[in-house]
């Protein structure tokens, strides 16, 4: 029997085109698979219908929200006050599922996208309370410092093939160089000095399960198993 290359399938005698995904064997150049007639393609055309019609849903929802808030803060206080508080973090929570729904293919899309909506929302909530104060001396650095370890951590799962153990040591620790980099701008920012207290308490608390992460992942790679390690 024939094998078809791409998804596996094995082709009864006399069948030149796999059913299950339109792959061609005889053919070695390059081929558009999924087509709708195929089993495979009427799948995928079904997830795509059911992801658009989620955010359909999903649309429906939140800018109902968005019309109730407003109109309930109109009717109270004859002008949108907190109303606008609330449109603008339904409205970021329906980018952001967007992003999600429409872009999981395309994690270096997902990011920057994620990035530009949130300093979006917290500049537009800075602007409401009365002028740029906090937005820029801390949202804004805080937000980057965020992104850039979601990017460092996607580099070392994509790139590097971090898995197991030794990613979640890896989140660990930047998580904890996160908590510092947010004390220093928050100390800065409230204080107008820096003084390290809970960022460093967590820092040192953390440090000692990553390294234990990090010992049985490569302790289990080498193939010792934790019975007999431990020997029971």
């Amino acid at each position: 029997m024939i094998v078809c290359a791409h998804c596996g399938v094995e082709l009864d005698d006399g069948l030149n085109i796999c059913p299950l995904c339109g792959w061609n064997p005889s053919n070695t150049g390059k081929q558009q698979l999924h087509s709708v007639n195929n089993p495979s393609g009427i799948i995928r055309m079904h997830r795509n219908e059911s992801r658009r019609h989620l955010w359909e849903l999903f649309g429906v929802i939140a800018f109902s929200g968005i019309a109730v808030c407003t109109l309930v803060d109109l009717l109270l206080n004859r002008k949108p006050e907190w109303s606008l508080f609330s449109d603008i973090i339904i409205l970021a929570v329906w980018i952001i599922l967007t992003l999600f729904l429409f872009g999981y293919k395309r994690p270096w899309l997902i990011l920057p996208g994620l990035l530009l909506t949130i300093l979006a929302a917290l500049l537009s909530i800075d602007l409401i309370t009365g002028g740029t104060k906090w937005f820029f001396p801390a949202g804004l650095p805080i937000t980057l410092a965020a992104c850039i370890s979601a990017g460092i951590l996607f580099l070392l799962y994509r790139i590097i093939h971090l898995k197991g153990l030794n990613f979640i040591a890896s989140v660990l620790m930047v998580s904890a160089g996160f908590c510092i980099i947010t004390e220093l701008i928050l100390d800065h920012f409230l204080n107008g000095f820096v003084h390290l207290r809970w960022s460093l308490i967590v820092a040192v608390a953390i440090l000692p399960v990553t390294l234990i992460f990090f010992f049985y992942h490569y302790r289990l790679k080498k193939g010792s198993q934790l019975d007999s390690f431990f020997h029971i």
